[in-house]
């Protein structure tokens, strides 16, 4: 089942897996494109990342509308047209914008946007944020880092999901946003703007091409590499399934059954990444050998396979899991290893075994009616889930990596809750203790104006 339509299962909106689907067909959403956001890396990774995400949390469609004729230059979709691109990821590119559609807004702000949802989405260096519309802000997007783009497109989506569900009263009316450098700043998170991006990780081990690996590999293929791009090494054994078009960034419809790692290596390959695969489980006999990548990033959401990178010898590790319910799927918690505590002490043993699923009334009703508690019990105990939380602890588990090579420190953990960011704590930055993560020069980033920054006392 669609992994996200599942919430209304879970929360007793529908009693029916088809009735979920049909209540996710009601939601649609507008992207506008307005003049400028095509001028940097940034820019391009938050529409992609926008684009691809929503595709996959709206159902009712995703309308793409403003300034739609270029080419794009982020690797994964290097020289490919705009408007070939929206009906790839799943939008739809239109002439005339409709109304009343919940509207996400990257560059400048059209004149008289709809009087309803309209909020813009930002960067400025590695700060990512989103913002209600106001015509007098044209500038919404400053220095250039695509790591903050993808943060900004995650925080957007999320907020227009939040305003269809009728969840949050205050979603498009608060400001939302943090620095990748700093993410624990919560006032002050605008003067952490970091330094420009001039490097980025040669080598890298991906373990897990789900939901979360996935994410990794979308938002590496969104970064400014030059000719010269990394050499990685994509470890999983899973086939793609239907339920994981609704969660993995780079499957497609004609992917399924398909091996991830082979649908990921091609789209890889195709966008000028050396790989390598490894098509079977991350394991306690795994080492790193000489010429192998030693900085890896977890993907998985297994208990064993996380307190196994005890032995793995990798010098950098970062890992990322995420909520399960329909409660607390938004919420993140990356580690890095080594840190404080080894994995087996972050994970203890007895935490791999899985609890017992309680049924509720919708669930026992639906097996009775189909005479299938099995089947009925297997979509009970699987996750919520969505690619724009995948999307948006990728920037943060990718910051990890690309944060000590100018200079910046580590945190051994974060805890994120996208629904509202006042809550959020971590680990002090810390000098990371291992050999840095090998590196490439990046492209010399585009230069805009800094953005203007509105006064707003509700930023959080």
């Amino acid at each position: 089942m669609h992994r996200l339509a599942k919430m209304a299962l879970d929360t007793g909106e529908a009693d029916s897996p088809e009735a979920a689907i049909a209540l996710f067909q009601k939601y649609r959403v507008r992207i506008h494109l307005g003049a400028g956001w095509a001028d940097t890396s940034a820019g391009q990774a938050c529409f992609l990342t926008a684009l691809n995400t929503s595709a996959r949390a709206f159902l009712g469609g995703v309308e793409v509308h403003g300034d739609l004729d270029h080419r794009l230059t982020v690797p994964l979709f290097e020289g490919r047209h705009v408007r070939e691109v929206i009906g790839e990821c799943g939008g739809h590119a239109a002439a005339v914008a409709s109304t009343r559609l919940p509207t996400l807004v990257i560059g400048e702000v059209p004149k008289g946007p709809d009087a309803g949802f309209c909020v813009q989405l930002a960067w400025d260096g590695w700060c990512a944020w989103i913002s209600p519309w106001q015509q007098d802000d044209a500038t919404s997007f400053g220095r250039d880092n695509p790591l903050a783009g993808v943060a900004a497109a995650a925080l957007g989506v999320n907020e227009a999901f939040l305003h269809v569900r009728g969840e949050f009263a205050e979603a498009g009316h608060r400001v939302v946003g943090l620095s990748l450098w700093n993410p624990l700043a919560m006032a002050d998170w605008r003067d952490y703007v970091g330094p420009d991006l001039q490097y980025l990780p040669k080598d890298l081990w991906l373990v897990g091409l789900g939901h979360l690996g996935q994410a990794y590999a979308w938002t590496l293929a969104m970064l400014p590499y030059t000719a010269a791009r990394a050499h990685l090494v994509l470890q999983d054994f899973d086939k793609a399934a239907r339920s994981n078009l609704s969660t993995c960034m780079l499957l497609g419809s004609h992917d399924l059954g398909k091996r991830k790692v082979r649908v990921v290596a091609q789209r890889l390959e195709a966008a000028g990444f050396e790989i390598d695969m490894v098509e079977r489980r991350f394991s306690s006999n795994h080492r790193v050998l000489p010429g192998e990548p030693s900085t890896a990033l977890i993907g998985v959401d297994n208990v064993g396979t996380r307190r196994e990178l005890d032995t793995a010898a990798f010098d950098l590790v970062v890992e990322a899991g995420l909520g399960s319910g329909h409660h607390d799927f938004r919420n993140i918690r990356t580690h890095c290893f080594p840190g404080p505590r080894k994995p087996s002490e972050v994970w203890r043993a007895d935490a791999a075994v899985e609890a017992g699923v309680e049924l509720s009334d919708t669930y026992k009703k639906l097996a009775a009616q189909r005479n299938d508690i099995c089947g009925m019990t297997l979509l009970a105990s699987r996750a919520v889930a969505t690619p724009f939380v995948g999307a948006f602890a990728a920037s943060l588990v990718l910051a990890e990596v690309i944060r000590p090579l100018h200079g910046g420190g580590v945190h051994a953990a974060l805890d994120m809750q996208m629904k509202n960011l006042s809550y959020r704590i971590g680990a002090p930055s810390a000098p990371h203790a291992g050999l840095p993560t090998p590196y490439l020069e990046a492209e010399r980033p585009k230069l805009r104006p800094a953005p203007k920054h509105r006064e707003l006392a509700a930023s959080t």
